[in-house]
């Protein structure tokens, strides 16, 4: 063992820091009166040892002040929608009904949209053409024919620009040739009659929505080959019924889809009846709500979007954010307004309308102003 004695010099020095530091946290004002004859080591130590003590109370954060501002507001119902098709004629999915017999032999694809003139099907390699009218194919019409459906027929030859007399009931020389024309241009018989099955009367346009049988399939009159809608493109909402309560036809509405672009839109119906999609599920309420411009919803078919629609508007509001209210004992609403002399005070306040997209609330209250400052709570 090393018996070297340790010098008395060294054994001593960090009792006496210590007993230093100790009279200088004693002594409060006459140690700091000496803080700057310390070494740098004891004036790091002797700060800490105070930072312990007497921690430093942190600051208070200053008042967020917002300004009240006057103009627009709008308040909006936010629901889900889907970009859909229309009905045909209401309801489900509209079906054709063919009038031929024989084997398909040519069908369209889900999706494409068939017009006035154009084959809708082919049956034994002889396509089945869409003409325009409410009246449905029911007989062949032939020259001495007369009749609304002859009068639909005259319509649709003269619009598709084959001369035949366009207003006139009656199946004449000048319907004859006209269909003519028509038949030959889509590679059928020339014949200058219209054999029931060969053409098929719809009010418009139509999308397909489902093809039923398979080419190669036999088919018969009264047999539904397609499913239809027409090409119109709107936007349904099931949406609850307490909230369809706020909505009517003729509000405005801003359709949102999932890249966040917004197009502009109107509710063009509500649903007068709760529907159920089944058992044990919530009824809804459906509403439908058309672009402005036609094209806008740019063919999605079951795309998912959001919809604001506007249920109130106020053009020249006062207005405070949201985040400026405090709730009174009483049930109502103040704010605090900071005056110029930055004195602050409570003004009770009536609230309007919230515009939730803004974060805003129109507000009336005694002496409030645009540009006036209100508290507004910290984030």
């Amino acid at each position: 063992m090393d018996s070297t004695p340790v010098p008395r010099r060294a054994r001593r020095r960090w009792p006496l820091a210590s007993g230093i530091i100790l009279v200088l946290l004693l002594a409060g004002g006459a140690a700091a009166l000496r803080y700057r004859t310390l070494s740098a080591p004891l004036q790091h130590l002797l700060h800490s040892v105070r930072t312990l003590i007497h921690p430093a109370a942190p600051a208070p954060a200053p008042a967020a002040l917002q300004r009240v501002v006057q103009g627009p507001l709008y308040s909006q119902e936010e629901v889900s929608g889907t970009v859909q098709f229309v009905s045909a004629a209401g309801g489900s999915d509209q079906p054709v009904i063919n009038e031929a017999d024989g084997v398909l032999t040519a069908l369209p694809a889900r999706g494409q949209v068939v017009s006035q003139g154009q084959a809708l099907f082919s049956v034994d390699g002889q396509p089945v053409i869409l003409l325009y009218g409410a009246v449905p194919s029911y007989r062949t019409m032939v020259p001495g024919s007369s009749g609304q459906d002859v009068q639909q027929l005259n319509a649709d030859l003269a619009s598709l620009g084959y001369g035949a007399p366009a207003g006139s009931n009656a199946f004449g020389d000048s319907t004859a040739a006209a269909l003519k024309r028509l038949q030959a241009q889509d590679g059928l018989p020339a014949t200058g009659e219209l054999p029931l099955g060969q053409a098929l009367f719809l009010p418009a346009a139509v999308r397909v929505a489902a093809v039923q049988p398979s080419l190669g399939a036999s088919v018969a009159p009264g047999q539904s080959i397609l499913k239809t809608t027409s090409t119109t493109e709107e936007v349904v909402a099931q949406i609850d019924p307490a909230q369809a309560q706020e909505l009517h036809a003729g509000q405005s509405a801003a359709i949102t889809f999932a890249n966040r672009s917004t197009v502009p839109g109107t509710i063009r119906s509500v649903a007068k009846v709760a529907t159920s999609s089944g058992p044990g599920s919530a009824p809804t309420v459906e509403v439908d709500i058309t672009p402005a411009k036609a094209s806008a919803l740019g063919g999605l078919d079951n795309a998912s979007v959001q919809v604001a629609i506007t249920t109130a508007s106020v053009q020249q509001a006062l207005a405070v954010p949201v985040t400026a209210l405090l709730a009174q004992s009483s049930g109502e609403y103040a704010v605090e307004a900071v005056a110029g002399d930055g004195t602050h005070s409570l003004v009770p306040v009536k609230l309007g309308i919230f515009d939730d997209a803004a974060g805003l609330v129109q507000v009336t209250g005694p002496g409030l102003a645009a540009g006036q400052e209100v508290v507004v709570a910290g984030t």
